[in-house]
């Protein structure tokens, strides 16, 4: 009797931890992608490709999962120039860029992820436009989404588009 308690308990909470780690993710409202995905869309449908970096125990990076990627705007810019993966700095994951197999966590060596959260941006052909590290509140985060978005990186600095836009760093 008490085994088949503590079986349902140990359920009960399984259920709980798994549907809340399901509904964060849901409620982040970005449509995140694989990475062999994204890059087949990006290629086909001439848009890039946005990496999110990201390692289960980072506060920052939850912190954008419930301040940053919710908002509509942030959703929107996201959706209108980029495709969104998900990367595990740490997992073992095997996944597929730009046609060599590797983990995750080799790619983001690769990438030179040295925190979390970083973000990376890459072209339609899968070539690395540039990266951001760090948490970056919604209003500038969807303001570099954009900058990025329109190929304005080396065009003007990124502190000027602000400025444009009336954003204060």
């Amino acid at each position: 009797m008490y085994k088949n308690i503590r079986v349902k308990i140990l359920a009960t909470v399984i259920s709980v931890f798994c549907l809340g780690t399901i509904m964060g993710q849901a409620q982040s409202g970005i449509d995140w992608k694989s990475l062999t995905e994204a890059q087949e869309l990006a290629e086909e449908n001439e848009k890039k490709v946005m990496i999110f970096a990201e390692a289960e125990w980072c506060g920052y990076c939850k912190k954008m999962y419930k301040e940053v990627f919710p908002e509509k705007a942030v959703q929107d810019s996201l959706e209108k120039y980029f495709y969104s993966v998900k990367l595990d700095i740490e997992s073992d994951r095997k996944i597929t860029f730009n046609n060599d197999l590797m983990t995750e966590k080799q790619l983001a060596r690769q990438f030179r992820v040295s925190s979390t959260p970083t973000f990376i941006f890459l072209d339609s052909g899968g070539s690395i436009i540039g990266g951001q590290p760090g948490f970056l509140p919604a209003e500038i985060f969807d303001k570099l989404v954009a900058f990025v978005g329109m190929d304005l990186t080396g065009k003007e600095s990124f502190k000027t588009y602000l400025k444009k836009h009336d954003v204060e760093i």
